[in-house]
């Protein structure tokens, strides 16, 4: 098991050790969800850390529960799982906080065919993400040394690297999928932020893309502003592979990731001449240095509340989730 990380942020050294799969998260452990677990299955994996809120966590553990009892035409999910930043927690904290609250689910659950699905669970840290892509010390050392960056990393709470760097993190679980844990790699992967709410089945949602092709699925693809601040945010290898001009960045909330897009992106990103950068811009221009495929989010998928800087009032989500012209979409960011 990984043992915690202790450090005061990017810059400070952090103790190494290894990631982790920390298990399933079932209420009911002996049942067998009635998803997939084919190659060509879809994972959901939801990126996590010690401030995600016990409302977020049951949000997810409703997902899981939705896709374990959901059969959609032409959809198979293999798994959930969250992935969990413990740089600044303690370990296995928020899986613990994830088996009550399951266990609550399935204590309100009245139907036993609908089951509370398993959350599967990978824990990991700054250090380990420092350790297996080295050149991220480059990234870290390229952020801009201004006091708006700094309160980016410190406030409302302190933040790692995986904050802006989600690709590495990502990664970590990855090489780990065929590698430790010895399980069959999906064919796609979506990766949702915690504070990110869908206003409907989130089966459904995932089924309108299964036949779309493309290696990297998001919103807000565009060029690279030369005021953006994350600009030059990126190591060596990844700053003389692709200039200014040529970068492109893009939302984080909801993405979907192709295998072979993963895979491509380890390879760049590894070793101690990995081509890292700002997440935003990392993984669509890599996308396309590497001569694969982009596609945006479709508009019907997305509410009018869906920026870095949204916010959606509680009191409105049972309106949002209700109403026809507001359901079925994501909104960004629920902070409750």
């Amino acid at each position: 098991l990984r043992s915690e990380c202790s450090g005061g942020g990017p810059g400070q050294s952090l103790a190494v050790a290894a990631p982790r799969f920390v298990g399933a998260t079932s209420a009911a452990p002996g049942d067998a969800p009635r998803w997939g677990a084919s190659a060509s299955a879809v994972a959901v994996a939801v990126r996590v850390h010690g401030g995600t809120t016990d409302a977020m966590l049951r949000r997810h553990i409703a997902w899981a529960t939705e896709l374990a009892n959901s059969e959609v035409p032409g959809l198979s999910v293999s798994s959930i799982w969250l992935l969990i930043d413990e740089t600044f927690s303690e370990a296995g904290a928020v899986q613990r906080r994830v088996e009550a609250l399951s266990r609550e689910a399935a204590a309100a659950q009245a139907l036993p065919s609908s089951r509370p699905g398993p959350l599967r669970c990978f824990g990991y840290g700054e250090a380990e993400m420092l350790a297996a892509f080295p050149a991220l010390a480059e990234v870290r050392d390229a952020l801009p040394d201004t006091q708006d960056v700094r309160d980016c990393f410190r406030l409302p709470c302190q933040k790692s690297l995986a904050w802006g760097c989600h690709v590495e993190a990502i990664l970590l679980w990855w090489k780990c999928l065929s590698g430790e844990l010895g399980l069959e790699r999906p064919s796609h992967v979506w990766i949702l932020e915690d504070d990110a709410g869908y206003s409907g089945p989130l089966s459904e949602f995932l089924g309108a893309y299964s036949a779309e092709a493309a290696d990297l699925v998001a919103t807000t693809l565009r060029p690279v502003e030369e005021d953006w601040v994350w600009r030059d945010v990126g190591s060596k290898a990844f700053l003389d592979l692709v200039p200014a001009v040529a970068r492109l960045r893009c939302a984080e909330h909801v993405q979907r990731f192709s295998a072979r897009l993963l895979d491509e992106l380890g390879r760049r990103c590894g070793g101690r001449r990995g081509a890292c950068a700002w997440s935003e811009m990392s993984a669509p221009t890599l996308c396309r240095s590497a001569g694969l495929a982009l596609a945006p989010l479709r508009p019907e998928h997305l509410g009018y509340i869906f920026a870095f800087d949204g916010k959606v009032a509680p009191h409105l989500w049972e309106h949002i989730c209700s109403r026809p012209e507001t359901c079925n979409r994501w909104w960004h960011a629920l902070k409750w």
